[in-house]
């Protein structure tokens, strides 16, 4: 099974890989130039807020089936980024991303403010979209509930994300990456177990709170 899936993934990575525009290899370039400048800088904070920007560029003009090479192939900043765009396209190949990286697994760090923290990337996936979850949970209370306009508290952008989310989506991908645990990664599930236990008021919660 291991190697079958590694072939899938390799025979899909060099196809889509022809099918990258020369235009986009370059913006990829680019960032390659400056991500590994930075590491060697430790992790420089305004230069590392500029890679964010060109990302952008790239999730703009990128079609699916390049992110989906990206993702497997880039640098550890492309990678983890391709995969949240992909997760926010609703593109079904996340499920596979997730196998592969549960079978594979990929640690790598990324700066969230001034903290550098370690990461894992099926980690990450399923964390994207619990988070989807969460926050459109959140976002339908505020609108069931509040007594306010629901635009003084989310912007017309985030209105119209949470509007159109597909939530039959995000929760089918949950289901698959707990088939996908049981196989690859069966010792995080009693991770998960305790996460969800200790999930309270939007916070992951001590056990002395």
């Amino acid at each position: 099974m291991k190697l079958k899936l590694v072939l899938i993934l390799l025979i899909q990575a060099c196809i889509f890989n022809a099918q990258i525009s020369n235009k986009l290899k370059e913006k990829v370039e680019n960032i390659d130039k400056k991500f590994f400048t930075i590491i060697l800088q430790q992790y420089d904070t305004e230069a590392y807020a500029e890679l964010y920007n060109l990302y952008s560029e790239i999730s703009k003009v990128a079609t699916n089936d390049e992110l989906f090479y990206l993702a497997l192939n880039g640098n550890t900043f492309i990678r983890h980024n391709a995969a949240s765009s992909l997760v926010y396209r609703k593109d079904k190949r996340i499920v596979d991303l997730y196998k592969y990286y549960s079978k594979f697994p990929m640690e790598y760090e990324v700066k969230m403010s001034c903290i550098i923290a370690k990461q894992d990337m099926a980690f990450s996936i399923r964390g994207h979209i619990l988070a989807d979850l969460r926050g459109y949970e959140d976002y339908k209370l505020a609108s069931e509930r509040l007594n306010q306009p629901i635009t003084d508290f989310y912007s017309k952008e985030e209105i119209d994300y949470y509007e159109k989310l597909d939530t039959n989506f995000l929760n089918d991908c949950i289901d698959e990456f707990e088939n996908i645990d049981v196989i690859f990664i069966p010792d995080r599930l009693d991770i998960y177990k305790e996460i969800n236990e200790h999930w309270k008021d939007g916070k992951l919660q001590g056990p002395y709170n």
